[in-house]
Formats: structure tokens, sequence, C-alpha cells
């Protein structure tokens, strides 16, 4: 990632110094504008080549063009092409048993330098392509700009990891010229880069070798406790090494200018897992909340009836969070953690609707610190099926019963 490398730190620091100089002497938008640019270009290239760079454009350029017709015109087939487009390209590029499937001559192609974007946050760019492509249709995007549109997709502090940011959303920052609430954008930027330093830098170091390995634990405790331990430790050490990372690219944002959404919102006291996935990844939360379950809605209302909702709403569990799963990586593990969630949202939603309203107890105190527990917990224990693969799950399992 960019701010591991004190190198690159470094260049982001002077090109925040050279952007906000520039801002502060010129109002012309076209300036900023290019000086983004031309910082998320030199930042990219620390990544990839520059045949990479090239192929991504032209790709985000017909993308573009896509989306600027159908901001005017209706298109359903041209809406489906765009989509299939950048969907099968990154299915192509992060699934090796897709690969298979193809031809020598295609696949040799496909792993060219040209297109060797694995270091490049390629599924970010693709949930970009895929909101553009959407919104566009939708006609909720009525300001576009090809250079805009370029920096939206590569926009250095969040494209390797997130938040995913809206593009009306960034459009608007990039032209706004309140030069006081810019200047508050800014110090609280630098807080929000120390604190998530402070999480990357101090906590996780303590604690990523008991988190990933249970096996460490082994000599001072029973296997059981062991895990137990570390499944703990995995639960602190992916919060606070992702959310430091979204602290460090938001504060980056706001330095520059640009008040990118938020990532967390302590997760780890929510009372269900509806309300963890609320707070969890927030954006990525909400981009398969509209793009994935709510079109399912539609699917399952005309497989099920519009009558049969607790059905409808699983049969969407499951397939979002199956998506989820697929989605992190092509091993049968992140399928489990994918169903795990599923289900356990499924779950919810039943107990939900069918037996909460029956209890008084379940607005006490006790009930919600309980409830708290019990989704901590229950969030615990799928982070070992996103951790280990298969065939250490088998391991683990033998050993622990």
């Amino acid at each position: 990632m960019f701010f591991e490398n004190y190198h690159i730190f470094f260049y982001i620091i002077l090109f925040i110094a050279v952007y906000n100089i520039a801002k502060r002497i010129s109002k012309n938008i076209w300036i900023r504008i290019s000086i983004i640019f031309i910082g998320n270009l030199l930042m990219i290239l620390t990544l990839v080549k520059e045949h990479t760079f090239i192929v991504l454009s032209v790709l985000s350029l017909i993308v573009f063009l896509i989306g600027k017709y159908l901001q005017h015109r209706d298109s359903k087939p041209l809406l489906i092409a765009g989509l299939v487009l950048v969907i099968s390209l990154f299915s192509i590029r992060n699934y090796p048993f897709i690969q298979e499937l193809l031809t020598d001559t295609f696949l040799e192609f496909l792993n060219a330098p040209i297109l060797s974007v694995q270091k490049l946050g390629l599924s970010y760019i693709l949930f970009r392509y895929v909101h553009w492509l959407i919104e566009s249709n939708k006609r909720t995007i009525h300001k576009s700009n090809f250079l805009i549109f370029l920096n939206y997709i590569f926009f250095f502090p969040s494209i390797l990891a997130g938040p995913i940011d809206t593009y009306k959303n960034f459009h608007y920052w990039v032209g706004n010229s309140n030069w006081k609430y810019q200047k508050s954008l800014f110090f609280a930027g630098i807080t929000r880069i120390f604190l998530g330093a402070f999480k990357t830098l101090g906590i996780v170091p303590l604690i990523i070798v008991y988190a990933t390995d249970y096996n460490t634990l082994i000599p001072d405790f029973t296997p059981f406790i062991a895990v137990t331990l570390s499944l703990v430790a995995y639960s602190l050490y992916i919060y606070f090494d992702f959310s430091g990372y979204s602290d460090i690219a938001i504060g980056t944002s706001y330095l520059i200018g640009i008040k990118t959404p938020e990532n967390f919102n302590s997760p780890y006291l929510s009372t269900d897992l509806s309300d963890f996935w609320r707070r969890w990844h927030m954006t990525f939360s909400n981009f398969l909340k509209l793009y994935v379950f709510k079109p399912s809605i539609k699917v399952y209302n005309t497989l099920f009836g519009t009558t049969n909702r607790l059905l409808v709403s699983i049969s969407c569990y499951i397939t979002t969070f199956m998506i989820c799963g697929l989605w992190h990586g092509d091993k049968i593990n992140f399928v489990y953690w994918g169903l795990w969630h599923g289900v356990g949202l499924s779950l919810n939603k039943i107990w939900t609707v069918k037996f909460k309203k029956r209890f008084q107890f379940t607005t006490t105190k006790s009930y919600l610190a309980l409830s708290g527990v019990l989704t901590f917990t229950f969030v615990t224990i799928g982070w070992m099926f996103f951790h280990y693969s298969h065939e250490q799950l088998v391991t683990i399992f033998n050993t622990v019963l």
C-alpha cells in the first residue's frame, strides 16, 4: 500500500503541498483537477507499468462514454454490455478457474504486462465502473467530465482498499472552493492520519503474530483456548488494520479537500448482525445493498411472489453474501464465510420478524449487552472461515474437536 512506503509517503506530502498552494493561488477548477490527475498518475505508476495505466484509461473512456450515452437515452442492452465487459475482465483476472476455461492464445494476451493489474485495486475500480454505469442509467448523475471521472476511478488514497466513494460526492468536493471548510477538512485530515497510523503501526504489530497463526499460542494453551484467543486477536487485527488504512485514506483525501465517506462506525459494538453490516466496511456494504441485494429482491419476488417476503429476504441474504464471499477470493473458505454471514443474517431476520416483538425484554440493557456479545462472537467465529484455507480449517476442527 502507498502509505507503507516511506519514499512514496514523502511524495504524497509533496503532492499535497503543491496542490494546496495551487488551490490557494488559483480558483480555476481545471488547474486543480489536472494536479490531482498528475498526482494519481505518479502514485499508480509506483505500483504498475505505464501500459497498464493506458489500458485502464482506455477502458475508463469506454465506460465513461457508455455512461454519458445512458444519461440521455434509455438503452438496457448497452447498460448490460457495459456491465458484462467490466465484470468479465475483473472475474477473468481474479479467478484462476475461469482462466482454465479460456484458450491458450487469449490467456497469453490476458497475462501480458499491459493487463498486469493485481497490485492495483482492480475490484475497487470495478465498483466505480458499476456505480457509474448504473447511476448514469438511473439519471442520478447530472454533471460529468472525463478528467474528473478519471480522477474518480484512479483516486490514489482509496484505490487499493476503499472507501468506495460515489461519483456525485467526488465531483462535488473536487469543485468545492469554500476555503474555510477546506481548512477545517485539512486539520481534521492530519488528525485522522495520525489515528490511522497509530492503529496500523502501533497496535497491529502487537497482535498480528497471534492473530494470523494460532500455533504460536499452542505451547502455552490447549488447542481450543489457543484457537479462541487467536480468533479474538484476528478480530482486533483485521479491524485495526483495515480501519487504520481507511483512516489514512480518508485523512489524505481531507488534505486534498475531498470529503470521502466513512468506512467504519464501531462495528464491534453492534447489537445484531444486520447492525454489524451497517457499521463494517460501510461503503462496500452500501454497494452490496444497492447493486446486489435490492436487484435480487425483484428476481426473487418474481420466483416466490411478493407475499413471501421473509423467504425473499432470506434468499437475497444468501445470494448477496455468497457474492460477497466470492468477491474476496476464489477459495472455498470464502464461500463458507459468505454462507456463514448469509445464514446468520437470515436467522436474525426470522428472529426480528417472527419473535422479537413478542418479548418485552428485548428492549432492556441486559438484552442489548448479551446481543452485542453474541454478535461479536458470531463475527469472530466467521473470521476463521475468512482467514484459514479449507485444509487448515479441517486441521483446526480435527485438533480442537
